[in-house]
């Protein structure tokens, strides 16, 4: 009997994630090759202006930017199809039985899928440069968990604080901008002034990236206290999401 409920949520998350993956890419020419352009060319401008025009001297410099490029397209990616994860599938949420708590979960899971396709570009882009990860890696599956766990925390606020309050679709995008300026993706914690220092240190996702980088660019395993931290607030925010959405569910319906 518990096997069976567990399986229905499992089951409708993998056909959710599947038609949401095949839907991004039904219509365009290049197909699922988008997921690799576009942090590409982001990279391709970060590249030029930082390691070109301003000679910021970081080393392996494209590898750097690229990491951090996909960990916060992760995010921004998972949170921006969250937001509207319930308000945009009424027919789903209204269907008797339908487990509406795995909405946010396909968010971030069809977003992580994007991210794991650019993961050979990566690996190229690394061996190109020299980087050369080793048993480090043994480390990545964790950081990906925590990271996984922090997203899908705020990923179930976002979805159903968006059901009440529809400014949160136009107000996403431009927290999320002002992340990516205030979270270390394209510039080295060394260049932050220490007065600074305590901003970062509340961000999660600027302790994820690091430990991405300390995996892949240096084959270090990271700071336990940094993974800690963030695992804790990962959790925190997970409870809090959890707790928030199961208030707020018995209210979809009237609201979308």
């Amino acid at each position: 009997m518990i096997s069976s409920v567990l399986r229905r949520p499992l089951e409708v998350t993998y056909l959710l994630v599947l038609r949401d993956f095949r839907g991004r890419y039904k219509h365009t020419r290049v197909g699922m090759l988008w997921s690799v352009i576009n942090p590409l060319l982001f990279l391709f401008i970060f590249y030029f202006v930082f390691s070109e025009v301003l000679a910021v001297k970081t080393p392996r410099y494209a590898s750097f930017a690229f990491v951090g490029i996909l960990s916060w397209s992760w995010l921004q990616n998972s949170l921006t199809s969250a937001a509207s994860s319930i308000s945009g599938n009424p027919g789903l949420v209204s269907q008797p039985g339908f487990p509406v708590g795995t909405l946010p979960v396909v968010s971030t899971s069809t977003a992580l899928l994007n991210l794991l396709l650019s993961a050979p570009v990566l690996a190229a882009i690394l061996l190109f440069e020299g980087a050369r990860p080793g048993l480090a890696l043994a480390a990545l599956p964790l950081v990906l968990a925590i990271n996984f766990v922090l997203i899908l925390g705020l990923a179930y606020l976002v979805a159903a604080v968006n059901v009440a309050f529809r400014d949160v679709e136009h107000i996403l995008p431009i927290i999320l901008q002002l992340g990516y300026y205030v979270t270390p993706i394209f510039y080295s914690t060394d260049r932050i002034p220490a007065r600074y220092h305590w901003v970062f240190q509340f961000n999660p996702m600027a302790h994820m990236i690091e430990a991405y980088r300390d995996i892949l660019l240096d084959d270090r395993w990271p700071a336990p206290g940094s993974l800690l931290g963030a695992g804790i607030a990962g959790a925190l925010l997970l409870g809090a999401g959890i707790a928030y959405f199961r208030r707020a569910r018995f209210r979809f319906l009237e609201e979308i």
